[in-house]
């Protein structure tokens, strides 16, 4: 785990980089408040090799959570606290900006930590990895990856992640339905795993193509959506013999039921 520096702190919020400033006093509660949080909530292993990624999250976090309460001054070299009548203070959309820059990096910086933590072995069975990601979708990145945008056509942060939530879940169901809750819980289940080795196979293949179809749905672009599930259906169709929790799943049974045929042969032969 990591040890908070003033060094590493200006390196990852490099608008507050000056040595002549009290802003790493002034932020070091918020950063060991996310330090802690790392370590108590998401529960990141001691062995986990990453500390760049964990240094990004919480030095990000931490400068976006104390900044509203920061009397903050423009210096030559960024912004600074303010420590003598002589400099004026920062204006408020100079501020402003700052704040949504700040948004933008430590979403950046939680979804990177986060992706990279699921690849971990020991991390990825957790509790804490499995509530996460109940979704195909699980993060705001994956959503703008997929041309998801909010409703306003701003793009997705952990604000907006938040509001698209129940639209997110219901397209996981949407998703669910056609190929079926078997085969979507295992996708749930292994979303890293299925190409580890860096050569696609038939689950990274579906992997993807729900995610396609649910960015769709959530977006309700009808015309996608209707293409992308008759894709999906006939991707399943040829290769369900190489899809196992498919092939025993009920969909697969219900679509495949052959109704009994009355033949002459049979035991119980019925005519009329």
């Amino acid at each position: 785990m990591i040890t908070l520096s003033k060094e590493a702190f200006e390196k990852y919020v490099p608008a507050f980089r000056d040595a002549e400033t009290h802003i790493f006093e002034a932020v070091l509660p918020y950063m060991q408040q996310y330090l802690d949080k790392a370590r108590n909530v998401i529960k990141i292993p001691e062995d986990y090799a990453g500390n760049a990624l964990v240094e990004a999250y919480v030095y990000r976090q931490a400068a976006w959570q104390a900044l509203p309460h920061l009397d903050l001054v423009l210096t030559d070299n960024g912004f600074a606290v303010v420590s003598n009548n002589n400099l004026a203070p920062a204006s408020r959309d100079r501020v402003a900006a700052l704040q949504e820059r700040l948004r933008e990096e430590k979403a950046d910086a939680r979804d990177l930590l986060l992706m990279d933590l699921c690849r971990n072995t020991a991390w990825r069975d957790t509790e804490a990895c499995r509530r996460l990601r109940s979704s195909l979708l699980w993060c705001p990145m994956l959503l703008r990856r997929y041309g998801v945008t909010a409703a306003d056509g701003r793009q997705v942060l952990e604000r907006e992640y938040n509001a698209l939530l129940p639209q997110v879940l219901a397209a996981g169901e949407e998703a669910a339905r056609i190929v079926s809750r078997e085969q979507m819980q295992w996708l749930l289940e292994h979303q890293d795993e299925c190409d580890e080795d860096g050569e696609p196979d038939l689950r990274s293949v579906l992997r993807e193509m729900c995610r396609r179809f649910m960015a769709a749905v959530i977006a309700d672009r009808k015309p996608a959506m209707r293409t992308l599930a008759a894709q999906i259906q006939d991707f399943l169709n040829r290769h369900a013999d190489d899809l196992p929790e498919y092939a025993a799943s009920s969909k697969f049974q219900a679509d495949n039921f052959k109704p009994y045929e009355n033949k002459k042969d049979d035991a119980c032969f019925f005519f009329g």
